[in-house]
């Protein structure tokens, strides 16, 4: 008997495609399948690691030996994949256009491959250029069961975030009333809203992105309602009422606003924060939280963000206690 992860099959694609970046799945074993859930193989080594996450059910199950076979490898290097538009940081050109035509060789879902030259602007965008494929950067996304449209070019989105925002969308009770503070597209809002009867007020200062997330609200069968608002959260914000739950994943700025977000938050309520720090600035964040009268209640690596930085996010409880 060999511990398997037990996941609901609309939640499965991208929560392997973190699994598989961070190493966690047995290559020797396959995953298998019933009508309602996905079942991974985890290596030994993670097993313990994996029991630590509330939310992953570890099952014990007959192991499959692994049948796959060995296919033409791919030109190295990471990228992500929003919709049929992939995107990748590598620096090196040759590189680049390597891994381009290759993804175009070997995945015909993939339209556009993109080389992101570093982020931009006040709205935090990428500066891309084409490397193969259709001159087009608009695309749909599919996330835990959720449809997104988007244009990579006019708004900033990570699907490094699906198992974060499916997480959240978890803790979310009923009737709750919740601000996201940096929205973006709606990519938390709307996870949550797909499957709980929250009310949502979703703010970001990039116009586009408010029309995307309006877009893909009016696309998505919802359980809970959003409103999306554009402007300065920290503006937006003061006339709100408070707050059961508040999202800030503005990971370079959203220290700035910390403040102000623990002033909309009800006594007891629950703050989701994200930041991009080392090891020493985590610390001294968790510490800053405890003076400002937060008691933490979970602390995770999301991904990596560079070879000394991580990003993290925090969860935390107002009280004054």
């Amino acid at each position: 008997m060999k511990e398997h992860l037990k996941v609901l099959k609309k939640e499965a694609q991208f929560l392997l495609q973190d699994l598989r970046k961070g190493q966690w799945i047995d290559s020797g074993s396959q995953i298998q399948r019933d009508e309602n859930y996905v079942y991974i193989p985890i290596r030994a080594e993670k097993v313990s690691e994996a029991k630590t996450h509330s939310y992953w059910e570890i099952v014990f199950m007959k192991p499959v030996p692994s049948k796959a076979k060995h296919l033409p490898k791919l030109a190295g290097g990471a990228f992500d994949l929003i919709g049929d538009i992939a995107i990748t940081k590598i620096r090196e050109r040759e590189r680049a256009l390597a891994l381009a035509t290759s993804l175009m060789e070997t995945h015909p879902n993939i339209k556009s491959v993109y080389l992101d030259r570093g982020i931009t602007g006040p709205y935090r965008l990428r500066d891309l250029e084409l490397l193969s494929g259709e001159a087009r950067a608009e695309t749909q996304y599919r996330e835990n069961g959720v449809l997104f449209r988007l244009d990579v070019s006019k708004v900033y989105f990570s699907p490094r975030l699906a198992t974060e925002r499916m997480f959240v969308s978890r803790e979310v009770a009923e009737g709750e009333f919740i601000i996201d503070m940096f929205a973006g597209i709606g990519a938390f809002s709307l996870n949550i809203a797909k499957v709980q009867k929250a009310r949502i007020t979703a703010i970001d200062s990039n116009p586009d992105a408010i029309r995307f997330m309006k877009e893909s609200i009016a696309m998505n069968r919802l359980l809970g309602s959003i409103e999306p608002l554009c402007g300065d959260s920290a503006e937006i914000i003061s006339p709100l009422p408070e707050a059961d739950r508040i999202i800030m994943n503005l990971p370079h700025e959203s220290r700035l606003y910390l403040t102000k977000a623990i002033g909309k938050l009800k006594e007891n309520g629950i703050l989701h924060y994200y930041e991009i720090l080392d090891m020493p600035g985590i610390e001294e964040r968790m510490e800053e939280f405890r003076d400002l009268g937060l008691n933490i209640l979970k602390k995770r690596e999301v991904h990596g963000y560079s070879s000394t930085l991580t990003m993290y996010s925090l969860t935390a409880s107002k009280s004054w206690e």
